[in-house]
């Protein structure tokens, strides 16, 4: 009796199998959702799992994917954190007496200075907490959490109970 062949073994048998994962890779690499992958790939969400479990390059493609957003997300805010000048194109209609059209292009250079925020989050998650504004209270939460010594305590009454008896 032949083994009953999945989704993955169709797709390698009519040669779609690298395709479907660039796709899969592509997909991942932006905000799609697993549900989104499925729907193009004419799947349900626990087919995809079942896959992702039995072949391993499914789940890679996945993960290529999810890394290169995350380095593209990371790319921008640190864009973002730095500042940065960028071309603005505008065009613009305007009718001439003749009754023809001209079309006017402007092009400008913006500059988009560095956002405190984003310096902020990069400074915080790449060095700790010691750039966190919050680095006081922090440190005084985790003083509250570790248990209290004392030095040279005695009991209150310890030596007065001894003096009664005697």
């Amino acid at each position: 009796m032949s083994k009953k062949k999945d989704t993955y073994d169709m797709w390698v048998e009519s040669k779609v199998v690298k395709s479907k994962l660039d796709y899969i890779k592509a997909a991942a690499a932006t905000f799609y959702t697993q549900k989104q992958m499925c729907e193009d790939l004419g799947l349900t969400e626990q087919t995809f799992v079942n896959l992702k479990k039995k072949h391993p390059e499914i789940q890679k493609a996945v993960n290529d994917g999810e890394a290169l957003l995350l380095n593209d997300l990371f790319s921008s805010l640190k864009r973002k954190a730095t500042g940065f000048k960028e071309s603005v194109t505008t065009r613009s209609m305007e009718k001439n007496p003749i009754g023809g059209t001209k079309t006017k292009i402007h092009e400008e250079e913006k500059y988009f200075p560095p956002d405190f925020e984003a310096i902020k989050y990069i400074l915080i998650m790449k060095f700790g907490k010691q750039f966190d504004p919050k680095k006081f209270m922090l440190e005084m939460m985790e003083k509250k959490n570790e248990p209290e010594v004392w030095e040279d305590a005695t009991t209150v009454g310890a030596d007065e109970d001894s003096d009664k008896d005697n």
